[in-house]
């Protein structure tokens, strides 16, 4: 007799969002608690044939969710009652100050909790629900600034489509804010930074302020903290002698595995050449 699969369930979470990556086994009768949370985004990556939900109304229903399609919750909960197959879900929930923020920014104040729309693709979502996925198994390293970024793409392009959001005049940040956000980055390298942080160093919204910024510098902000922390850990390297966990820590990345990983992606060697070849210039200039 073969075991039943168990649930795996990977979360992450912040200030201004949740983040669930779900393998489920095909459930019956309630056998398993699976509710969509209110306001959320759901990507489903494989499908059911014949699924039930319990809706707002309290009534249960028939509800087929072909493969790589999206779902929304409204403001209420939905039940999934019972699946004819294994599930691989990610649900993405901004937090309800997150929410009524874009909703506001983007002209559509009454729709912060969204609406039961289900069954449609899109490739935007689909590729930040893949991306924030391997994030959440461990697959890529991804702070909480970028996964916050991609959680706002995700609520903006839902607000586009289907909520007739509008994004307004593309912008970019004047000399007075570009200076303030730059040496917020630079005086604190070491520290967790989130864009709220430095969305009120610019004065915005972040969600205005992530835009602005972008236009600005050609680059997302999570990408510029990331390229600053990691010149500071090569100097840190290449200039003090500093051990991989020593530069790693004084530059504000407490993943060590994930700042391998960064630094070799943008410097294309691991951190640790470029700590073995300043001992080596070191001696030689003794």
């Amino acid at each position: 007799m073969t075991s039943r699969a168990q649930p795996d369930i990977i979360r992450r979470e912040s200030k201004t969002f949740r983040l669930a990556h779900c393998l489920l086994p095909a459930w019956r009768d309630g056998e398993i608690d699976s509710t969509s949370a209110p306001g959320s985004i759901g990507m489903a990556f494989t499908g059911q044939a014949a699924a039930v939900v319990r809706v707002a109304d309290g009534t249960a229903r028939p509800r087929p969710v072909p493969p790589m399609t999206i779902g929304l919750g409204g403001d209420t909960p939905i039940a999934w009652l019972e699946t004819d197959s294994p599930s691989d879900v990610l649900e993405i929930t901004g937090a309800p100050g997150l929410r009524r923020e874009m909703a506001r920014d983007m002209r559509v104040e009454s729709h912060a909790d969204l609406d039961d729309v289900h069954g449609w693709r899109d490739p935007i979502i689909q590729a930040v629900a893949t991306r924030l996925r391997a994030a959440l198994r461990g697959w890529i390293p991804m702070s909480d600034m970028e996964a916050e970024t991609l959680v706002r793409a995700a609520y903006a392009q839902v607000l586009r489509r289907h909520f007739g959001g509008r994004e307004g005049i593309r912008r970019t940040l004047d000399a007075r804010r570009r200076q303030r956000v730059v040496e917020l980055v630079l005086d604190t390298a070491d520290k967790p930074l989130t864009l709220g942080d430095l969305a009120e160093a610019a004065a915005l919204s972040p969600f205005h302020f992530a835009r602005s910024f972008a236009n600005t510098f050609g680059m997302p902000p999570h990408r510029f903290v990331t390229v600053s922390r990691l010149d500071r850990a090569f100097h840190a390297l290449r200039s003090t002698q500093a051990t991989v966990p020593q530069a790693a820590a004084a530059a504000g990345f407490s993943n060590l595995h994930h700042f391998r990983q960064l630094f070799r992606r943008q410097y294309g060697v691991p951190p640790s050449y470029i700590g073995r070849l300043a001992r080596a210039q070191s001696i030689r200039h003794r």
